[in-house]
């Protein structure tokens, strides 16, 4: 009885028993994934599209800046009777009301999520292809939120 004994115990194989092996495992399924879009991916495609939108008219910060930018507005919009005169408040008002008309451009800053809110304005269809990639697990934690992870892709496995 003095012989002291311990039994070693029987790791199966294939078992995760270490923050590192788990780690292993979130990497490689996360490398597996489809890329997501990134904060950048969608800005510049946010930028393209307000690119392509038509710019505002400038109200002018004289008569003759205003006059100019009134004459650039489509018939619809020069509502100044000829021959009456073109004051400024009444050229500003009409190109004030053309701008209204003008598709807004969409906001480019903010968080990922914020983007692809915008985006969603514009191309529906590619933020639901989105929507359905899987989200990466999160690597970091404590061993026992690593755990939770990989049981989230793989409930059968063996810690």
């Amino acid at each position: 009885l003095e012989a002291e004994f311990s039994v070693e115990p029987e790791i199966p194989e294939g078992a995760f028993t270490t923050t590192a092996t788990l780690r292993e495992f979130i990497d490689a399924h996360n490398a597996s994934l489809p890329a997501l879009l990134s904060a950048d991916d969608i800005k510049a495609l946010l930028e393209e599209y307000n690119a392509t939108l038509p710019s505002q008219m400038p109200l002018g910060a004289s008569v003759d800046e205003t006059y100019a930018s009134y004459e650039q507005l489509p018939e619809e919009f020069q509502r100044i009777e000829n021959g009456t005169k073109h004051t400024a408040t009444a050229m500003k008002a009409c190109i004030k009301e053309y701008n209204v008309t003008l598709p807004a451009p969409v906001k480019t800053s903010g968080s990922r999520d914020a983007l692809l809110e915008q985006l969603a304005i514009i191309n529906p269809d590619l933020v639901a292809q989105e929507a359905q990639k899987s989200s990466p697990l999160k690597v970091s934690g404590t061993k026992a939120d690593l755990i939770q992870a990989v049981k989230s892709v793989n409930p059968a496995v063996v810690f």
